[in-house]
């Protein structure tokens, strides 16, 4: 059997003989002589077998000649990338198979890939699938790549060609490499980021596909209304140290985050409320001063009105407490850069209460009274009961008596309050305070407040009235008197003696003045007033209260740290030298107990040598024992 091979055409097949003959169904008829087949426009149907018969005459029988393979040749269709047109998405360093497909060859084609102008052999697959007819073949091809940036932008070229074409056919598509966002994250602060300033967190990023949306987080918790690539903080506070702000651009490949740790340097500020001390003599005592602050806070331990360095620890522990120990110690709290803060710690003694509470206390008849009863005790007592005629006041039945407690530094404040006040509720109160070393009680007298009559009301408002509107007149005439005798002189030398004796008699003499007489009479009130702080032991800056008739002493404690004579300010219990960025948050809250005990005098005739009466008030006001 020989075989031929023939380009197949897409066209229908014709038959020509070369010889004459009678030709019937494909069979050459023939006396002598050769016969050949002539096919032209081959087509995919003529790939077969073709044989030469001769049929059987009377004196011979019929023959056929061998068989002849006639084989078709077919170029495939063009080669077509799946999923693509001219552009392939690809995602960066994502593996992705890439198919080129050549259908319909005879034989199947052969797939080559070149990726920016350069074969490409690895990571390819191929294959070939025969079609339904049996005779052509689909070629397909796959090249797996993990796209780089630098890919991005490149061509990848699918060829494929057959022995039936002497060019091959080519398809190609550019590679789109797209990726997540790529962040850069700052602050506008090139320095450590300070409490109370102000702070901005800007993120760029860079992304495949480029539309990006934002979001922003604080400790992984999303932070509403916040879509922009910055984030403002107009004043960050301490509460952000060690907290983590958080960018976070999507685009449609996916999300990426950006993280800034945050360290915020802030001053000290004292942990919980001060923790003082009371003690029995040749105890041990420790006292506790905690504080907050980045970078950490130093400590040190000085007694009140000394600079003596007593301790640098938190803790600072006296092994057998004497006498001399008992007092206020100070607790100072330094990060640098920032303001130092100063608490009192009180070492007290342990004994028996003793209340120092006002004998007489005032209320208008109808109105809501508070009676208090404020007990120094160390320990704090254990109860403190209210007591009328005798009996104690039952709350729950009587409707309107209540009381409510409050701790102090150095004892406990019992507050009776009393709502709508009736006359038979003014009178004497007994307040009885109770702890393990002993007891006290004193008797408080409700009084009724006297008011004013109204007419005394009115004419003082009148009286007023008028005294301000002189003042305001004499001020006018004052000017204008002025104002004429600056107009009615020249300075000329001729009239520079006259001007002068002039003024000499005039109403601007301050010895005469209308103002000046003001100013003396200022000066005479102020002066009585200051004598007036004498009388009732008021602890003003710079004076020093001595012995009164209870025998406590107002010592040199008392001006220790006077502020019209340092460089620092007390608000309550707390010391902070001035600053001009000074905040509400770096003073402890003071006590709102009406008095704090500003010295202890060593008086073993005094059973409390380490407390004092309160210093607005007089001890000879005091609640009397019973």
């Amino acid at each position: 059997m020989a075989a031929v091979t023939m380009m197949a055409r897409k066209y229908f097949s014709q038959y020509h003989m070369t010889s004459t003959c009678v030709i019937l169904v494909m069979s050459l008829v023939l006396t002598t002589g050769e016969y050949n087949l002539m096919i032209v426009d081959s087509q995919i149907e003529d790939d077969a077998e073709f044989q030469c018969q001769v049929g059987a005459t009377v004196n011979s029988a019929g023959i056929r000649s061998n068989s002849a393979q006639l084989s078709v040749l077919l170029p495939p269709e063009p080669p077509q990338i799946e999923n693509a047109r001219s552009v392939i998405a690809v995602i960066l360093n994502q593996p992705t198979n890439i198919t080129c497909r050549a259908n319909g060859g005879k034989p199947a084609a052969t797939i080559t890939w070149l990726k920016g102008g350069l074969m490409v052999t690895d990571h390819v697959f191929t294959s070939a699938v025969p079609q339904a007819d049996g005779k052509r073949m689909d070629a397909i091809s796959s090249l797996t790549i993990s796209p780089s940036k630098s890919d991005s932008g490149k061509q990848v070229a699918c060829h494929a060609m057959n022995e039936a074409m002497v060019d091959p056919y080519t398809t190609s598509a550019i590679l789109d490499v797209q990726y997540t966002p790529e962040i850069k994250m700052k602050v506008n602060l090139t320095r450590a980021i300070r409490e109370y300033q102000y702070v901005r967190f800007s993120c760029d990023a860079i992304g495949n596909p480029y539309e990006i949306t934002w979001k922003w987080y604080r400790n992984e918790d999303l932070l509403e209304n916040q879509t922009r690539n910055y984030m403002d903080i107009p004043s960050i506070r301490r509460t952000f140290n060690g907290d983590t702000i958080s960018c976070e651009a999507t685009n449609s490949v996916g999300s990426t985050k950006k993280t800034f740790l945050l360290n915020v340097e802030y001053g000290p500020q004292f942990i919980g409320p001060p923790e003082h001390e009371a003690v029995d003599i040749d105890d041990p005592a420790t006292l506790k001063c905690q504080a907050d602050g980045n970078p950490k806070p130093s400590i040190i331990w000085t007694r009140k009105g000394s600079k003596r360095i007593l301790s640098s620890s938190p803790n600072f522990k006296l092994p057998a407490v004497t006498q001399s120990n008992f007092g206020i110690y100070m607790c100072t709290a330094t990060v640098m850069g920032f303001n130092e803060i100063s608490r009192e710690i009180y070492l007290l003694q342990n004994g028996k209460p003793r209340i120092m509470s006002e004998a007489e206390q005032f209320a208008g008849k109808g109105e809501n009274a508070i009676v208090h009863c404020e007990a120094m005790s160390v320990p704090k007592p254990d109860h403190i009961i209210w007591t009328r005629n005798g009996q104690i006041i039952d709350y729950a039945s009587s409707g309107r008596f209540s009381a409510q407690e409050s701790d102090l530094p150095y004892g406990r404040k019992s507050s009776l309050q009393i709502l709508n006040i009736h006359e038979e509720d003014f009178g004497a109160y007994n307040c009885s305070v109770i702890n393990r070393y002993g007891d006290d009680n004193a008797v408080i007298y409700l009084k009724e407040r006297e008011s004013f009559p109204l007419p005394y009301v009115i004419g003082g408002a009148v009286g007023g009235s008028a005294l301000l509107f002189i003042l305001i007149v004499g001020c006018v005439l004052y000017q204008r008197n002025k104002g004429a005798e600056l107009e009615s002189y020249t300075d000329s030398d001729s009239t520079t003696d006259k001007k002068k004796e002039f003024k000499s008699d005039s109403p601007a003499d301050f010895k005469s003045t209308l103002m000046d007489q003001w100013r003396q009479d200022y000066n005479k009130d102020l002066y009585r007033y200051s004598a007036d702080y004498d009388e009732l032991n008021i602890n003003y800056p710079g004076k020093e209260m001595r012995a009164n008739n209870n025998g406590f002493n107002y010592g040199p404690d008392i001006i220790a740290n006077d502020p019209y004579t340092t460089d620092s300010y007390i608000v309550g219990d707390e010391y902070s030298h001035r600053d001009d960025e000074v905040s509400s948050e770096r003073c402890e809250s003071s006590y709102s107990t009406g008095y704090v005990p500003r010295s202890f005098r060593n008086d073993y005739s005094n059973p409390y040598p380490n407390t004092l009466p309160p210093a607005e008030i007089s001890t000879s006001r005091l609640a009397t024992n019973v």
